[in-house]
């Protein structure tokens, strides 16, 4: 079994998805608009030093927070659109990487467990 053959195939499913497609259009409507794209780099952005922070955080109330400061923003339906899209393509290629680490035992439990991951 040619490993890059395969790999180069699961790539191209993911790139022929429906998922994606709806990304890449959604994509392509957004990087018209500059300023509507810079906004939403800056709430990706925000979301993501949100969830990586290292300071211990409210994450509930962090959540509240982000919602009610981009409520109106996320009422455009591009920004919506294209938020959701993303979302979607990456909960795809993170379940596909999840049952690839399943599938794939390298017998690690142990050392997990005493690292805590």
């Amino acid at each position: 079994m040619d490993m890059k053959k395969c790999t180069e195939d699961l790539i191209q499913c993911i790139l022929e998805s429906e998922e994606y497609k709806n990304f890449c259009a959604l994509r392509d409507k957004v990087q018209e608009e500059p300023e509507l794209r810079r906004q939403i780099n800056d709430f990706r952005i925000h979301v993501f030093e949100t969830q990586n922070s290292q300071e211990p955080l409210d994450m509930y109330g962090e959540q509240e927070r982000l919602c009610r400061d981009y409520e109106e923003f996320r009422k455009n339906p591009l920004v919506n659109g294209f938020l959701l899209a993303e979302l979607r393509v990456c909960r795809m290629v993170q379940k596909i990487t999840g049952e690839i680490v399943d599938a794939v035992d390298i017998d690690a439990d142990e050392v997990s467990e005493r690292i805590r991951i």
